[in-house]
């Protein structure tokens, strides 16, 4: 096994695996807007949810998108600038309430989102056969994880560690 960092193969290992994880995900990242670009994308892969969405719905908020997402506000206002910059997609009011901007693909966006399916669809092939090839389906265990720490938070799982060995004392 390869070691990119000193925590790597410290005994202590585990404590660090958020920043192993984040690696990975730069590496995932990285790696992924090449092969976006690759297939003629010309957004950045992280814009490709944001880009995703609007092509499903068809027409949606910015903070539809943030809260669908699960995102930053300010972060998804920043994504959708960029597209809007790029002519990926058209802001218009919303006729029911003023105050509401309606995001759509426009003729261009539209091109864009089809290639991003294909791409997406490869993608999802690609990370099944890396999931069987190390034995592990990352998404099902980053999902539990974050289940399990939304359930009980490190803070949490500290204060029990230190309980049971107050109590077996």
């Amino acid at each position: 096994m390869m070691h990119d960092s000193y925590t790597d193969s410290h005994s202590l290992r585990n404590a660090f695996v958020a920043n192993l994880l984040g690696r990975l995900a730069d590496k995932m990242a990285e790696q992924g807007e090449l092969f976006l670009l690759d297939a003629g994308l010309e957004f950045p892969s992280r814009a490709a949810s944001s880009v995703l969405i609007i092509g499903e719905r068809g027409k949606i908020s910015t903070a539809d998108i943030a809260m669908q997402l699960n995102q930053p506000h300010q972060l998804v206002t920043q994504r959708i600038e960029l597209l809007l910059g790029m002519k990926i997609i058209k802001r218009t009011g919303d006729q029911k309430d003023r105050r509401r901007k309606i995001l759509t693909l426009t003729l261009k966006g539209q091109e864009q989102f089809k290639q991003l399916q294909l791409s997406l669809a490869m993608a999802d092939k690609v990370f099944n056969r890396l999931f069987d090839e190390i034995e592990s389906d990352l998404t099902l265990a980053a999902t539990r994880a974050m289940a399990a720490l939304n359930s009980s938070s490190i803070m949490d799982r500290v204060k029990n560690i230190e309980n049971l060995k107050c109590n077996n004392n």
